[in-house]
Order: C-alpha cells, then structure tokens, then sequence
C-alpha cells in the first residue's frame, strides 16, 4: 500500500481540485490516482505531494481548456446573425416567440430549432430524429404555425 490514511489524502485531492472545478474534482483525482497505479517506474518518494502536484497540473489543463472553450463559443455566438432583434414597431419580439416555442411538444420544438438555430437541412434532421424527410418538414411548417397562432393574437 502506497498510501497511509487513503481516505483522507482522496478527500483533501478532492478539496484541492474542487478550487477550479466543483463539477470536475472526483473525475480528476481518479485520474491521478490511475496515474499512480500505471507508474512504470518505482512509485515517487513522496507519493501524497506527487499526487496534489498532479491533480493540480490536470486541474489548470481542464481550467484553460474550458476558458478556451467558452471564449470561442461567446465569439462564435457575437460573429452570427440575430434571428429576433426586438424591433418596438413589430409585433413579434425574440422573448414572447422564446416563451411560446417552449409551448410546442418536444419534437416539434427540436425541429423547429435544429432548422432555424442549428441551420440543419430537412435530411439531417430527419436523420438525426429518426424520421422521414417529408415528416420532418411538415413538423416544421405545423409547428411555425402554433406559434404565429400563439404569438400574433
């Protein structure tokens, strides 16, 4: 056995990992912990400080990579197009569509965003779905028709 007290060293692991992700800590000390058991080499002097300078390397990895991540994602979503621009002279705003969308039965709502958000043909949808082509578009017009139904009163 490598370690004394392997409950506590696991459970001060998991406290100092959860410094950079809540979600991620139990995932990123057992990857240290695998790390350890595949040494090909003799174990470290000093195994517990081997372990925290590990979680703490795998740690700042997932930290940046989820920065990274959500930087892109904030770019891409500024570089695209608005599908509802609030427009005070109109009587269709992005929030009332949103409210209403939510509304519609599930399959319908998933096609209806997959065409228009997801900018999805017809074909890839109904792949994605498990449907034909033709059932999949006429979702997609019944549904456009709910919610003009709903939203223009």
């Amino acid at each position: 056995m490598l370690l004394k007290n392997q409950d506590s060293v696991v459970d001060s692991l998991l406290l100092f990992a959860r410094q950079w992700d809540a979600t991620g800590a139990e995932d990123v000390v057992q990857n240290a912990l695998v790390k350890l058991y595949e040494l090909k080499t003799k174990p470290p002097e000093n195994v517990v400080a081997w372990l925290f300078t590990v979680v703490r390397n795998e740690s700042n990895d997932r930290f940046r990579k989820r920065k990274t991540r959500q930087k892109h994602d904030e770019n891409y979503a500024r570089s695209r197009q608005n599908w509802f621009e609030p427009d005070h002279a109109s009587r269709l705003d992005a929030e009332t569509v949103a409210e209403n969308l939510q509304k519609l039965p599930l399959d319908t709502r998933q096609v209806i965003v997959a065409k228009i958000w997801g900018e999805l043909t017809y074909e890839e949808i109904a792949e994605m779905i498990g449907s034909s082509k033709s059932a999949v578009h006429r979702k997609y017009v019944d549904g456009l028709t709910q919610l003009r139904k709903m939203v223009i009163k």
